[in-house]
């Protein structure tokens, strides 16, 4: 039984990494894309880690501390993303802009 659900969690997580590099070819805008991509790779990553804890709970320790850096990385680094591409997109001037 645990083998299976290992097995499943993995299948979901793999299915999230095909499912946000097929969104790649859609016509969004590049920031949407990526922002698609990065949190279906981050909870694939996560779901695949899962699958493994499931399969082989021995190794607890590395695989939470896996999962817990994955999501730290992997949200740290959309941020960071999102503030590059939105600095590189000119803002329209506010009035308290104007009246300085």
């Amino acid at each position: 039984m645990r083998s299976i659900l290992g097995i499943v969690l993995a299948t979901i997580g793999v299915s999230l990494w095909f499912w946000g590099g097929f969104r790649l070819a859609g016509k969004k805008s590049f920031l949407w894309k990526i922002h698609a991509l990065g949190i279906s790779d981050t909870i694939g990553s996560i779901f695949i880690l899962a699958g493994l804890l499931v399969r082989s709970f021995e190794y607890w320790p590395h695989i939470i501390l896996a999962m817990a850096a994955i999501g730290f990385w992997g949200t740290a680094l959309s941020f960071v993303l999102a503030r590059l591409g939105n600095e590189s997109i000119p803002q329209e001037n506010t009035e308290e802009e104007d009246a300085v």
